[in-house]
């Protein structure tokens, strides 16, 4: 009896538990490294990469930047009897590659971490810098928030999307660099460690760590929780993402909410106010004198400025986004910069975002109030150009032209209505990397050529098979990961039911309901009456189920259940379920 149960389960689970919180990745792929035979790059993303040189510079005595050994940089300050970490890599290995070679410089003790801000590269590589001892973490007390969001609603759309602007499928041929450093160490070989703060401020905070003086000044640019180190002493300013050595990413493509642009431009205005002698950026490499900070600064907070006026003044103009980004350019004093080049951001990008965060999706036509399907679209251009077939063959016609971006768009609709059409995916794809071959943005380059490769290769870009630590999952607030299964509800298994599952964390005392109601799961932080099933459960053990590091079949046999059992609630869960995102070109027509 308890074999059949016990197979059962089996067959009712199948599919849980894949990256966590129930993704169902389609052809997940093993993240193993893609070839496009012969692939180009644009001779200046080509120089570009020359800036990240693997090296750890000294800027002073007791300060060092480790430049090329992930996406980001990881700063070691040495204090007397101490060393402070700034940003820490964004996993396991590759801070520890770093740490090797700041321990070539000292032995001492790792007395604090400081984190700029809470991107994955900045972050993720905390324990290897923590391990053996218990630095103080210091960070913007809205960093947390923005951390446990990564494990949040929408970890599945973005870690997709990331995967393809970040190029982590492609090998070194088709990889040229990242816009802002190498590359982005994340995958299956990899481990996530982040360490959570213990020590945080809202505005500034001045601090001593070993005999090291610094204040900690909130600054809001690429992200809310942003933050800068000064040193006054030697005149060092640790600025994180806010400047580097490409235009500013003031809208991303993998995905984010509004960023603010005027608080960007704010925030490097303080770097002008306090004129540092060395400014050390967490990507690229480090820049001195003055007079050379202040000129840099100035020409990159007039660019993100222009954009922000002459984007509002083209939104009063009653222009469409297409519109505004025809108009504005950028002056040509500014254009000419080497920190303004477009290797990780783009005018045009942030554009259309200054758009949508001022005004909304509304472009102001009345076309778009209620726009033909995406399907109907593709048929009303199919109709127009004689059937599907004679669309592909404009889209071919175009393609020989060197009109690529015009065939990639016309076997988009081809591939709407004939999605198994086999001469549209290779048109598409040929496209595909023609684009990425001449594109100097680095994210548009991959997010192009990763696409190509999806539709050969027949998979989904996904951050499917990476690791985090079970320290870094338990530290996780539980809430996240109901709201997570709350996005998660399948609405169709779901449109006739209505039942109660409680659930009781004996090692923390706190009790939730998921009240599935026809299509929504309500989660209260309490037990309601007439549950259909009660749970008690652990917490770590549920964490762990859900963040796919433990058996769902296993862990849910393991649980004590006062009302229901194993089988009616491994019923329930199999409804929280989220299909893998949709290939690139399903979405792009």
């Amino acid at each position: 009896m308890k074999k059949k149960l016990f197979l059962f389960i089996i067959l009712l689970l199948v599919g849980l538990g894949a990256v966590g919180l129930f993704v169902k990745h389609r052809n997940q792929p093993s993240m193993e490294k893609k070839t496009i035979a012969n692939v180009q790059a644009a001779a200046s993303l080509k120089e570009h990469t020359k800036h990240f040189e693997r090296k750890v510079y000294k800027i002073a005595d007791n300060v060092y930047s480790a430049v090329g050994f992930g996406l980001a940089n990881s700063i070691m300050i040495e204090g007397d009897d101490g060393l402070i970490i700034v940003d820490t890599m964004e996993s396991l290995q590759e801070a520890r590659e770093v740490l090797a070679e700041f321990r070539k410089i000292s032995n001492k003790p790792i007395k604090a971490i400081i984190y700029t801000h809470n991107h994955t590269d900045h972050i993720f590589g905390a324990q290897a810098f923590a391990e053996g001892g218990q630095p103080a973490v210091y960070a913007h007390e809205s960093l947390e928030y923005y951390v446990n969001r990564l494990v949040n609603k929408m970890k599945p759309i973005i870690g997709a999307r990331s995967m393809r602007m970040f190029g982590n499928f492609l090998d070194p041929e088709g990889l040229e660099n990242d816009g802002i450093g190498p590359f982005l160490g994340i995958g299956p070989d990899r481990e996530l460690g982040f360490v959570k703060p213990t020590v945080t401020f809202r505005d500034t905070m001045e601090i001593e760590i070993s005999g090291v003086k610094m204040e900690l000044i909130h600054a809001p640019g690429e992200t809310n929780d942003a933050i800068y180190v000064w040193m006054a002493g030697p005149q060092i300013l640790l600025t994180g993402d806010n400047l580097y050595r490409s235009f500013p990413n003031l809208y991303t493509i993998r995905g984010t909410p509004y960023r603010s642009i005027k608080s960007w431009y704010q925030s490097v205005d303080m770097i002008r106010d306090i004129k540092p002698e060395f400014l050390v950026p967490s990507h690229g490499q480090p820049i001195s004198g003055k007079d050379n900070i202040y000129a840099i600064a100035t020409d990159y907070r007039d660019a993100i400025q222009y954009v922000h006026d002459q984007g509002i003044r083209c939104i009063n103009m009653g222009m469409t986004p297409d519109e505004m980004v025809e108009y504005v350019k950028l002056p040509p004093h500014l254009a000419v910069s080497p920190y303004l080049q477009e290797y990780y951001g783009k005018m045009s990008w942030a554009l259309r975002s200054l758009f949508d965060g001022n005004l909304g999706w509304f472009d102001g036509d009345s076309a778009t109030l209620q726009p033909l399907s995406r399907l109907e679209n593709a048929q009303l251009m199919a109709d127009l150009a004689g059937g599907p077939a004679k669309l592909l063959d404009h889209a071919q016609a175009r393609f020989d032209k060197g009109e690529f971006q015009a065939a990639l768009q016309l076997t988009g609709h081809v591939l709407s209505l004939e999605p198994e059409n086999q001469n549209a995916k290779t048109l598409r794809t040929q496209a595909l990397i023609k684009l990425g071959e001449r594109e100097e943005n680095a994210n548009a380059r991959h997010y192009y050529l990763t696409e190509a490769l999806e539709i050969r290769d027949g998979f989904v870009a996904s951050t499917g098979n990476i690791k985090s630590t079970p320290e870094m999952v338990h530290g996780y607030p539980i809430e996240g990961f109901f709201e997570l299964m709350a996005v998660g509800l399948d609405p169709v298994k779901s449109a006739d039911l209505d039942q109660k599952v409680g659930i009781r964390f004996t090692d923390t005392g706190k009790e939730f309901t998921i009240h599935v109601r026809r299509g929504v799961a309500e989660i209260q932080p309490s037990l309601l009456d007439n549950l259909d099933i009660m749970v008690k459960a652990d917490s770590r053990d549920w964490k762990e189920m859900l963040a796919g590091m433990k058996n769902p079949v296993a862990t849910m046999a393991g649980f004590d259940y006062e009302t229901g059992g194993t089988i009616a609630f491994a019923k329930f869960m199999k409804m929280f379920k989220t299909p893998a995102p949709k290939l690139a070109f399903e979405q792009a027509s």
